[in-house]
């Protein structure tokens, strides 16, 4: 979805006395007493204000999209928006096939045990070459991001044009995010030469809360990233001695793939 809709001056329009400075004065948007910012400032056109519809939107919870064919501004109320959106992706090719790479977002209030997340892989017709599929880890909080990789081992990658994803959620539960800390984390390479394989180990301790949670599937994941933000790697493993600990060890397997700038390792349980 284009950005630059924050640029498109869409009419909510307020009734305004003008005074002689108006125009003189910045236009503040004020959204239950707090002032809302936007690239693009409201402007007093013919006596009457017009701010961006986007900013005022996404502040109380819609969602906001451009159709550029039918040239409408698209707003969904959060009880009707999927629970997860894609945040960012990015298709990686290999000698086996390719795998797709990215970011997800619980955009809505619940949190579920299970998810899936499937991907039709559209060629440049817009018709569907293949539909991959991959779970995703249990215990997503709202608001919270996630990471996902979907692997296909076919030889349709070259047909590979866009992707379409969709999410099915099942068994809602009620849980506070998974606060912990990672420590002495190190990446290992295998010493064997045609290993296909690296390793990222370390420790991981709960944070202190006051509450007794038990962590139920927890899982833990590793995304890498380039220098340019993009994710190039990631891994997961299953962390079933760390269910009713307060410290464990850990160690995930990734397949060797480009070199990167960073990483993130994030918990989830539920």
């Amino acid at each position: 979805m284009n950005r630059v809709i924050c640029g498109v001056i869409i009419g909510i329009l307020i009734t305004l006395t003008a005074v002689a400075f108006a125009s003189e004065r910045p236009i503040k948007i004020i959204l239950d007493g707090r002032e809302l910012t936007c690239e693009t400032p409201p402007q007093i056109i013919n006596d009457r204000t017009f701010v961006p519809i986007r900013v005022v939107s996404e502040s109380l919870g819609l969602d906001v999209k451009w159709d550029s064919t039918t040239r409408s501004v698209i707003l969904t109320s959060p009880d009707k928006m999927p629970v997860f959106s894609v945040v960012s992706y990015n298709k990686i090719d290999n000698e086996y096939g390719y795998a797709i790479l990215g970011e997800v977002k619980n955009q809505s209030s619940k949190t579920f045990s299970n998810a899936e997340i499937k991907a039709d892989i559209l060629d440049s017709d817009g018709d569907i070459v293949e539909t991959l599929t991959a779970a995703m880890p249990p215990g997503i909080t709202p608001g919270e991001n996630a990471y996902f990789k979907i692997k296909s081992s076919s030889d349709k990658g070259y047909l590979f044009n866009d992707v379409k994803f969709s999410f099915t959620t099942s068994d809602e539960c009620s849980i506070t995010p998974a606060e912990v800390t990672f420590n002495d984390v190190r990446l290992q390479r295998d010493q064997d030469y045609y290993s296909d394989f690296i390793y990222f180990s370390g420790e991981i301790e709960r944070v202190y809360s006051g509450d007794n949670r038990e962590f139920k599937h927890p899982v833990i994941q590793v995304a890498l990233f380039d220098s340019n933000g993009k994710m190039v790697n990631y891994g997961e493993r299953k962390l079933d001695n760390f269910t009713q600990n307060r410290y464990a060890s850990f160690k995930v397997t990734l397949e060797k793939g480009s070199e990167h700038a960073s990483y993130k390792l994030k918990l989830f349980s539920d």
